[in-house]
């Protein structure tokens, strides 16, 4: 079990675990100042939080006993698990400079003595500044990725991802479609409404697919008011299901903002075939979205 009290030892803040059963054995691992300086480099060789948390899983065991080591990504459901959990933990939130930097779990079946924990809590200096830099630089990618406004994959990141889900689907003979969507007389809401208004009907749109797509589906913002949706495992019927869900979701928003609005979206649909490369499957559902377009909106088309 873990106690409520917080320990303050300079930036990093240190939960105590409350070891109420089993015998303590206590252990007197050498001085780890040097160490602490080696641990940082080997940590400092990656920019991946994920490699720096199973490097430093592996590196801790030659100091200390150390069953396993849980990391929680700060802000989200995000876990890594390195080993394996046990009946006795130490926890500790991560802070540095008031910036959080997620919580990181130790296990082990037998108690940890009180000079353990202060090794241990030297070893965790040595993670705090890569891992800063790993989760700064995280932030950084994400943001140069997502669309600034809907908070979803921009234009720039759908190009790699796209010939990256084709390649993967056609080495695997798998099904891959893709999904054109394009709101129904966008520019009435500007006009109407102010432009204010029409980016909160991206959002709202934006939300309303992502909310519909599965998981494993990737969303993007193509430009304007055009998103695509790739669908892997996923061929002609399924997609059109898909298609028609988003279509349906989205023409029940019925109010945005406390404003009654009538959305529809029209959507192009198109499933990888063994002649496609990424340019031409993507040309297809573009066309077939014009079709939609053109047929009276407010529907799904297969191209």
């Amino acid at each position: 079990m873990d106690t409520l009290g917080y320990i303050n030892t300079g930036n990093l803040a240190v939960v105590s675990p409350l070891q109420t059963h089993g015998t303590v054995i206590p252990s007197a691992p050498e001085e780890l100042g040097p160490r602490v300086l080696e641990l940082t480099s080997v940590l400092q060789t990656t920019l991946d939080y994920e490699q720096q948390i199973q490097l430093f899983g592996k590196e801790i065991q030659r100091y200390l006993s150390v069953d396993g080591l849980s990391y929680d990504l700060p802000g989200s459901d995000t876990s890594i698990l390195y080993g394996q959990e046990a009946s006795h933990r130490a926890t500790y939130d991560l802070k540095l400079e008031k910036q959080s930097l997620g919580s990181i779990r130790a296990y082990r079946e037998m108690p940890f003595a009180d000079k353990e924990l202060h090794s241990l809590e030297n070893l965790l200096c040595a993670l705090v500044y890569p891992l800063r830099n790993s989760l700064t630089y995280k932030q950084a990618v994400e943001m140069a990725s997502r669309d600034p406004l809907t908070g979803v994959g921009n234009r720039t990141v759908m190009a790699s991802a796209l010939a990256r889900e084709v390649g993967l689907a056609q080495r695997q003979q798998l099904p891959l479609s893709i999904l054109v969507v394009d709101i129904d007389h966008f520019k009435r809401f500007n006009d109407n409404h102010g432009h204010a208004f029409g980016d909160d009907v991206l959002i709202a749109v934006a939300q309303s697919i992502a909310s519909t797509v599965r998981r494993s589906d990737l969303l993007f913002r193509f430009g304007g008011e055009e998103f695509v949706v790739l669908a892997s495992h996923t061929g002609n019927e399924g997609a059109m299901l898909l298609a028609e869900r988003v279509r349906e979701n989205i023409a029940a928003l019925g109010t945005i903002r406390g404003r009654r609005v009538d959305v529809s979206v029209s959507v192009g649909v198109a499933e990888l075939n063994a002649s496609d490369d990424s340019d031409s499957l993507f040309e297809r559902a573009d066309r077939a979205l014009y079709r939609a377009k053109n047929g009276g909106r407010n529907r799904c088309v297969l191209g």
